[in-house]
């Protein structure tokens, strides 16, 4: 299935020698042997639960299902502190890139 562009927040973590990748939006999980590995297999479940989802027409009931709160806030946690280093780092010249949620209830 082709889809279009979807920004994803994906938590990874390292337990002994196994890598446990979990799509924060869907709460969708796999795991790896390596980093890339667990990357690779949470794409590959992501693909195949929207394509079952979409498929089986329940888009309301399961788009989004989030993981728990104590995940995003792991995953931001991290964010924080990659993103600190970035702002730290002088030679870092991309400029901005805003990301942007609109919250209007």
């Amino acid at each position: 299935m082709k889809l279009k562009k979807l920004d994803l927040h994906i938590l990874i973590e390292k337990e002994d020698s196994i890598f446990s990748a979990l799509c924060l939006e869907l709460d969708v999980a796999s795991q790896g042997g390596t980093l890339n590995k667990a990357k690779k297999n949470i794409r590959e479940a992501i693909e195949l639960y929207l394509e079952d989802v979409l498929e089986s027409g329940d888009e309301k009931e399961f788009i989004p299902r989030s993981a728990p709160v104590e995940e995003w806030l792991k995953y931001f946690e991290v964010a924080a502190k990659n993103l600190k280093k970035k702002i730290l780092d002088k030679s870092n010249t991309a400029g901005l890139r805003l990301h942007q949620a609109v919250y209007a209830p």
